[in-house]
């Protein structure tokens, strides 16, 4: 009987991929050679000047959209990479995406071809809860078509920021 190889897709965000990265490494375990790993990057196009240059602001007037940087989104994703590798081997095959759209739509769709996606917490860091997902992130674990490990990228904060249940909640 042969193994089917695990897939594990990690969102790779400034901020939060090395955690993300370190969380798939620990997910595949004894499995690399039998892992899959898609490291996937989607530039967050939410900048005003870009939604400007799309039309907002009228067809053919309004600021040119900033150039994006490809060297940045590859050297992100290299990094990454070279991460991952150090941490399970060269056993393990990695896959580098850099993919363009609306970021939700984006993960979402690649999670289609995955078992498990990583992504990392990028809203209020102070304190657990829904709003430590960033909007982006909110939709793809709303969304996702496989098993879903959010990742703190720092230490999780104390669960005393956890709000009290109500005075008048019949629990307390």
């Amino acid at each position: 009987m042969t193994s089917v190889p695990l897939r594990v897709l990690v969102w790779v965000e400034p901020g939060t991929w090395e955690a993300c990265v370190g969380a798939a490494a620990d997910l595949l375990g004894d499995r690399v050679a039998e892992g899959e790993v898609t490291l996937l990057y989607v530039p967050d196009s939410d900048d005003l000047v870009q939604d400007a240059a799309m039309g907002l602001w009228g067809r053919r007037h309004g600021p040119e959209a900033p150039p994006v940087d490809e060297f940045d989104d590859f050297d992100l994703l290299a990094d990454a990479e070279a991460l991952l590798v150090g941490r399970v081997g060269e056993t393990v095959t990695v896959h580098t995406r850099l993919l363009r759209g609306p970021v939700e739509r984006v993960v979402t769709a690649a999670s289609e071809d995955a078992d498990y996606l990583v992504l990392g917490r990028q809203g209020d860091l102070s304190r657990r809860g829904p709003h430590s997902l960033g909007k982006h992130a909110r939709f793809v674990v709303d969304h996702a078509q496989c098993r879903v490990l959010i990742v703190w990228p720092q230490p999780a904060p104390s669960a005393s920021t956890i709000p009290p249940l109500p005075a008048d909640d019949p629990r307390r």
